[in-house]
């Protein structure tokens, strides 16, 4: 699990998709940079927005959760 102090907008991560978005490549890590921060929300669940760093994705955004997150780039 990452620290949630760590996750801040600009902050470039790298996750792994869900398995409901059916990977076809389950095990790849993606890279993103945060642009927005959903963090310490009563009833929410708390998540990252991200936009792609992968080439041939650039500029596509999405939503990651933090048990999404495998590792945080300093």
């Amino acid at each position: 699990m990452v620290e949630q102090s760590a996750l801040k907008e600009g902050v470039i991560i790298h996750y792994r998709l869900l398995p409901a978005e059916r990977p076809t490549h389950p095990l790849r890590i993606w890279r993103g940079k945060i642009i927005a921060c959903y963090l310490w929300n009563n009833f929410l669940l708390d998540m990252v927005r991200v936009e792609s760093l992968e080439p041939g994705y650039e500029s596509l955004t999405e939503l990651v959760f933090i048990s999404q997150i495998a590792q945080v780039e300093n």
